[in-house]
C-alpha cells in the first residue's frame, strides 16, 4: 500500500521511490501508426536518442511500445514486435546500466523477451486479463507492472469508477494468483479506453477515490481525445490540457504520469509537487 516512503519495485534489486515527487515515464512508441508519433521513432538511431533525451528531460522511466493501441489500431506479429522493441532496451541498457525501462505489451512472449533484453517493467494495456501467461512472466523476472483497466471489450454495467475498480479486482487476482508482489503493481484507470470524453472527466475528478483503493496510480491522458474534444484541437496542439490534466493528477496524489512531452510536463509537475505535496524549495 502507498505510504509516506513509498518504493515501487522494479526488477532485481532496482526500485523507485514514489509519492514525495511525481514520476513521469516517457512514451517511446517504435511503431508507424501511432496515433500521434507513428514512424518518428522506428529507426534504431532515432529510438534511442529520443529515449535519452528524456531521460535528460526528466522521465524516470522510458516506455517502450511496438505495437499501436490507439482506437482501430492494427495487432502486429510478436515476432515483428520483439523485432521493434528488443533491439532499442537492449542497446539503451548498454548505454545506461541503471536506467528503467518499460515494455508496453499485452503479449506474454514480447515480455518475455524485452525482460531478457534489460526491461525492468511491462506495462500492460489489458491488465493480465487478454493474456494471463503474462503475469507469469513478470513474476518470474520480479519485474514491476502497470495494470490498467481497458473498457474496449466490453464491462459490467455501472459508474465508470466503478467499472474500473472491478476491472482492477480481476487483474489483480490474477497477479497474485501468478507470484506478483505487491510492491512491484501500479494501477492505471486507462483514461480514453472504452470510455466517453465526459467517462473521462469522471475519472479525473475521481482520482482521489480510485487511489483509496490501496496501490499507486499512473495517469496517462498525453495527447488523447479528452485533451482534444472539449477545446477542438488537433494533435500538436493538446500540450496545455495535458499539463492541466496532469497537475490535476498531482492535487489528487497521483504518483506517476505516462506523457509524450517530457520536458514541458517535468516543469509542471515540479512546481505541482511544490503545491501540492509540501516539497520544499532546494536550498
Amino acid at each position: 500500500m502507498v505510504s509516506e516512503k513509498a518504493y515501487w519495485k522494479v526488477g532485481g534489486e532496482a526500485r523507485l521511490e514514489i509519492g514525495e515527487r511525481s514520476l513521469l515515464m516517457g512514451i517511446l512508441n517504435v511503431t508507424p501508426d501511432s496515433f500521434s508519433d507513428g514512424g518518428e521513432h522506428l529507426q534504431l538511431f532515432a529510438a534511442v536518442a529520443r529515449a535519452e533525451s528524456m531521460f535528460q528531460e526528466g522521465a524516470a522511466i522510458v516506455d517502450i511500445g511496438g505495437e499501436s493501441t490507439r482506437p482501430g489500431f492494427e495487432p502486429v506479429s510478436f515476432e515483428e514486435e520483439v523485432a521493434r522493441v528488443v533491439p532499442v532496451i537492449r542497446e539503451l541498457r548498454s548505454r545506461r546500466s541503471d536506467c528503467i525501462l518499460s515494455i508496453d505489451t499485452s503479449k506474454a512472449v514480447v515480455a518475455e523477451a524485452a525482460l531478457e533484453a534489460g526491461a525492468n517493467i511491462v506495462n500492460d494495456v489489458n491488465g493480465f486479463l487478454s493474456d494471463p501467461q503474462l503475469a507469469e512472466v513478470a513474476a518470474k523476472y520480479r519485474a514491476g507492472v502497470v495494470l490498467m483497466r481497458n473498457g474496449r471489450s466490453g464491462e459490467k454495467e455501472g459508474s465508470v469508477l466503478d467499472r474500473i475498480r472491478e476491472s482492477w479486482e480481476r487483474s489483480l487476482e490474477i497477479a497474485f494468483a501468478a507470484g506478483v508482489k505487491e510492491p512491484a503493481i501500479v494501477l492505471d484507470p486507462g483514461v480514453g479506453f472504452g470510455t466517453t470524453r465526459q467517462e473521462d472527466l469522471e475519472i479525473l475528478r475521481g482520482l482521489d477515490l480510485l487511489r483509496s483503493f490501496g496501490f499507486p496510480l499512473l495517469l496517462g491522458t498525453s495527447r488523447k481525445r479528452i485533451t482534444a474534444e472539449p477545446l477542438g484541437l488537433p494533435v500538436d496542439l493538446r500540450l496545455e490540457a495535458t499539463i492541466a490534466t496532469t497537475v490535476a493528477g498531482v492535487a489528487a496524489g497521483v504518483e506517476l504520469f505516462r506523457v509524450h512531452d517530457v520536458a514541458e510536463n517535468a516543469r509542471a509537475v515540479c512546481m505541482a509537487d511544490l503545491i501540492y505535496r509540501g516539497n520544499d524549495l532546494d536550498e
